[in-house]
């Protein structure tokens, strides 16, 4: 039997499904053989991408055994899969078998034709962005010459990815961006830094878009940010290691950014809250999740991957686009991933009343893109 998951990772998964969704975006064709290659090295380097969760009072890690790779990797071969955000809305709903580690990959239009990358989707409870961004970029390399035969795997089409929908599954359409840093700051001068201006821009998008007038100013001032404890782990294995903590973005931004968060609880207080959370049941415990994730104008989170973007199961990476789990419905869900000079940034809003408006996402993500230019 398999390791016991920690008290916040039991929380994501009972209050599930809470997935991760990752594009990576190729320049162009990329060969599929050394991406499965690459697969193959992430699922060796990381034993929970080799075991199943097992539910309960106290969800466990099961045990670590061979992977079927056909059962978890497919080929899309599709020009209707045009584009990032289209891949995106449709792989953060991908179910997985709850017999089976809990992750998917898809290889998207390896020789063109349409949007061509790599689509990592797994259950947040299995690791945090940061932990799977650092494996990636540090020990998931394979060489030109290292592939594996893509025989064995499953081609679908893109009406075949989106039947294999998950039904609990409904998040608002995403709307992606790039937002480079030289632009940020002219944008947002009064911030310290790059996280600080993202947050602010996106506090101004609720001032400059109606569908949020019905807000009030506390509500949309609230800024929840995932925070990373440690970036080191001492086995280098995977976890969570992030905390939610609180801006308030009505104060002026000041020098040592981490002054304008206020911590809502001590450690103490959330080492028994989160060992209190095993003892209710799992519905009620998602409806307060759900609740205290809703609370904010802004959710945000930044995921650190390189100064340069290195290539990733072997792909020529032209963006990597990260969509955190679809909890609760803020006005403004903000994923970033920090690459080269800027942020690949993924854009979910809400009315609010948690409503999804139709466009507004995309509406949101490309008034951000044109406030930094």
């Amino acid at each position: 039997m398999g390791a016991p998951l920690s008290p916040a990772e039991a929380v994501l998964f009972r209050t599930g499904p809470n997935n991760i969704t990752v594009l990576f975006e190729a320049t162009g064709g990329f060969d599929p053989a050394r991406a499965l290659r690459g697969i193959q090295m992430l699922v060796q380097a990381a034993e929970r991408f080799q075991s199943p969760l097992i539910s309960g009072l106290r969800p466990r890690f099961g045990a670590a055994g061979p992977v079927d790779l056909a059962s978890h990797v497919a080929v899309l071969n599709d020009p209707a899969a045009d584009t990032a955000q289209v891949m995106m809305n449709a792989a953060r709903k991908l179910r997985f078998d709850p017999l089976r580690p809990l992750w998917r990959i898809v290889l998207v239009n390896p020789e063109g034709g349409g949007w061509s990358g790599v689509v990592l989707h797994f259950d947040h409870a299995i690791a945090d962005g940061t932990r799977i961004a650092r494996l990636l970029v540090t020990r998931i390399r394979p060489g030109a010459a290292e592939v594996t035969s893509i025989d064995g795997l499953p081609v679908i089409t893109f009406a075949d990815l989106r039947a294999q929908a998950d039904p609990r599954l409904d998040p608002a359409p995403t709307g992606l961006c790039r937002l480079p840093f030289d632009g940020l700051s002219r944008a947002v001068p009064e911030a310290t830094g790059h996280g600080d201006a993202l947050a602010r821009l996106g506090r101004r998008m609720l001032d400059q878009f109606d569908d949020f007038a019905g807000a009030s100013a506390r509500r949309k001032d609230h800024t929840a940010v995932a925070r990373i404890e440690a970036l080191r782990n001492p086995d280098g294995g995977l976890g969570n290691h992030a905390q939610m903590q609180h801006l308030d973005l009505s104060k002026p931004s000041v020098s040592g950014e981490s002054a304008l968060f206020r911590p809502r609880r001590t450690p103490l207080v959330e080492q028994v809250r989160m060992g209190a959370a095993r003892l209710v049941p799992a519905l009620l415990l998602r409806r307060m999740v759900q609740a205290e994730f809703s609370h904010p104008g802004i959710v945000m989170t930044i995921v650190p991957v390189a100064r340069k973007l290195p290539p990733v199961f072997g792909l020529p990476l032209n963006a990597t686009h990260p969509a955190a789990p679809a909890l609760g419905r803020p006005l403004l869900s903000i994923t970033a991933a920090r690459t080269g000079g800027g942020f690949d940034t993924s854009i979910t809003a809400h009315g609010p009343d948690g409503t999804a408006i139709p466009g507004l996402s995309e509406r949101v993500a490309a008034a951000m893109v044109e406030a930094v230019q």
